[in-house]
């Protein structure tokens, strides 16, 4: 049933199920694998007097529901739910072996699943994966995006081989009694990746990532101006590398890919025979008048002489990569990055910075370049074995320049614009020890100023920002605690300022023997603000209390039961603006076996 519910076989992919008998069946099956580890039926012992195991088996499982109400128009989310996960490994003389379930009862078929469910096996070299997998060639080809399908690891020695299939993206397309934010067509995703050498040292990677809509066309929703999306395709190409030398203290990496992409499948084919390209090209990918070629890549160098080490950094991707293993990934921008770090006095005093400068508009096709200078300084030092010291300063300037536009004798001046954002922090810490009990004592502070010039402008938009917080923590030895936080924040702009304070208090205590642990949490924030608009001065004050409780019960060694209440409460003191109350309930059990 869970390989119907989760569209694994086709034909039973719109079949509807009955909740309960899902919920039911599940659990019962969690006990029971339970019930059998905690009876001792499942042995995991060794061969004779080798250290070899004869069979391993382990995991957990989670059962979480919530309930949550709100007075606000828009609800965050459903008033009631549950999400269930369980991860279940053994191995039997060295075979390895696992199952993961992830069940939310937050559905729509208007979205693309939430559910996972997946299978590995493995045997020394040999790993393979089944169901929802998430397989990572290469940052700019394919990272982290979940596949429904499979994949196979093959690690023999200093060789290395990863193949993987599957849906990426389910069709979702909209209905006239519901609308949908964005339709989308089916993709599938094939990909194949070959190495040598080892990941963590030198090795020299070539990954190949293809991936194709299916052009089953969608329909304009009524009342809907947001366009049809189209149906793509796109091939990358993915060579890596890594050189490390003399005993890692060097090393040198590159990620590079490079990205054939076609934006619309509709549009006309090219024909590349007169361009003395072999035929065979168009029956691995056939170029059409919307495919581009682009490319991106991240070289990075690290030099380790200790106490100094020093890292480098340049990546550039071009305007309009895509690729179609990735959610999103932001093209047109290059960025060089110089990292320092120094630690001296035993690693008790430890300085840093970092230096990055990127830009925009790599290839000069707009008017407007956006380029970014980033400077910072961190310093970290243990004053004594209870006095701890940070402090920073960063620096970071935006700065638009606009090109000049042929025929415009006025023309523009560089810079159009800049903005320079300076911030300072400063972070002490002591802690100390008594016979009952430990205290902490920590604060943070932070200025900021901004400098927002606009040329012509004719108006000052600077601002600036400070905060405070500071927090003392008592936590005696028998499991009774207390914590107090308070915090201020105030700024000014050019029309505006705001103020605002908060005060959180909260204890806790464990009892029988740390067994059950009990929370209690409540703070208080008002918040105002002034905005003039002409000969006017408006103001909105806000007032915010808001509570937490956790109590957590351990019946056994490797078993837990949370139970969490959270409630916000928003008042208007003055002003216009709104008024709101949330209130949310969870109860959460863990088993670990």
């Amino acid at each position: 049933m869970w390989l119907k519910e989760f569209g694994l076989i086709g034909p039973f992919r719109d079949c509807q199920f009955d909740y309960d008998m899902k919920v039911f069946l599940f659990t019962c099956a969690c006990i029971l694998l339970t019930a059998l580890m905690n009876t001792g039926l499942i042995a995991q012992g060794t061969i004779g007097d080798t250290d070899i195991r004869l069979y391993t088996f382990g995991g957990n499982f989670s059962l979480q529901t919530h309930g949550y109400s709100t007075s606000r128009q828009n609800n965050l989310r459903e008033p009631l739910g549950m999400l269930a996960t369980a991860n279940l490994n053994f191995s039997v003389l060295g075979f390895r072996s696992g199952l993961n379930l992830r069940y939310s009862t937050d559905q729509s078929r208007l979205r693309q699943d939430l559910n996972q469910f997946s299978f590995n096996a493995g045997w020394r070299w040999v790993q393979v994966s089944a169901g929802d997998v998430s397989p990572t060639f290469n940052r700019y080809s394919l990272k982290g995006t979940r596949i429904r399908g499979g994949e196979i690891e093959l690690t023999p020695g200093l060789f290395s081989a990863h193949f993987t299939a599957g849906q990426i993206n389910r069709r979702i397309a909209g209905r006239p009694e519901r609308p949908v934010r964005q339709q989308s067509y089916e993709r599938w995703l094939y990909g194949a990746r070959l190495g040598v050498g080892s990941e963590r040292r030198s090795h020299f990677h070539l990954g190949i990532v293809y991936a194709r809509d299916t052009d089953d066309p969608l329909t304009q929703q009524p009342n809907s101006n947001r366009p049809l999306p189209l149906p793509e395709e796109n091939l990358t190409v993915s060579p890596d590398f890594k050189i490390s030398l003399f005993s890692q203290r060097f090393s040198l990496e590159a990620e590079n890919t490079v990205s054939v992409f076609t934006r619309d499948l509709r549009s006309e084919r090219l024909d590349l025979s007169d361009a003395g390209i072999p035929g065979f090209i168009e029956n691995v990918y056939a170029p059409r008048t919307s495919t581009r070629l682009n490319f991106a890549t991240n070289v990075g160098t690290s030099l380790d002489l200790h106490p100094f080490r020093l890292n480098l950094g340049f990546e550039r991707v071009q305007p309009g990569f895509r690729s179609l293993g990735l959610r999103n990934i932001r093209d047109d921008q290059q960025v060089i990055s110089v990292q320092p770090q120094l630690a001296i006095a035993e690693g008790r005093v430890n300085l840093g910075s970092t230096l990055r400068f990127g830009r925009d508009n790599l290839l000069n096709q707009r008017t407007s370049t956006q380029k970014r200078t980033d400077i910072g300084f961190t310093a970290q030092a243990q004053i004594t074995n209870e006095f701890s010291l940070g402090a920073g300063y960063n620096r970071l300037l935006n700065r638009s320049e606009t090109a000049d536009i042929p025929g415009d004798e006025g023309g523009l001046n560089y810079p159009e614009q800049s903005n320079i954002s300076q911030n300072f922090s400063f972070q002490p810490v002591y802690a100390w020890s008594a016979e009952t009990a430990s205290h902490s004592i920590s604060t943070s502070m932070n200025y900021q100023v901004m400098d927002i010039n606009i040329r012509n402008g004719g108006q000052d938009m600077g601002n600036t920002f400070f905060s405070t917080t500071g927090t003392y923590t008592l936590a005696f030895f028998s499991g009774l605690n207390f914590n107090t936080t308070l915090n201020y924040a105030a700024g000014d702009a050019s029309t505006s300022t705001f103020d605002l304070v908060g005060a959180n208090i909260g204890m806790g205590h464990s009892f029988f023997e740390r067994n059950l642990t009990l929370n209690l949490n409540g703070g208080f924030s008002r918040n105002s603000i002034e905005t003039e608009f002409g000969n006017q001065v408006r103001t909105l004050t806000q007032q915010q209390l808001n509570g937490n409780f956790t109590a957590m019960y351990r019946p056994t060694s490797s078993s837990s039961i949370r139970l969490t209440a959270r409630t916000t409460n928003n008042y208007l003191v003055t002003g216009t603006g709104s008024e709101f109350q949330e209130l949310e309930v969870r109860l959460t059990v863990d088993q670990r076996f």
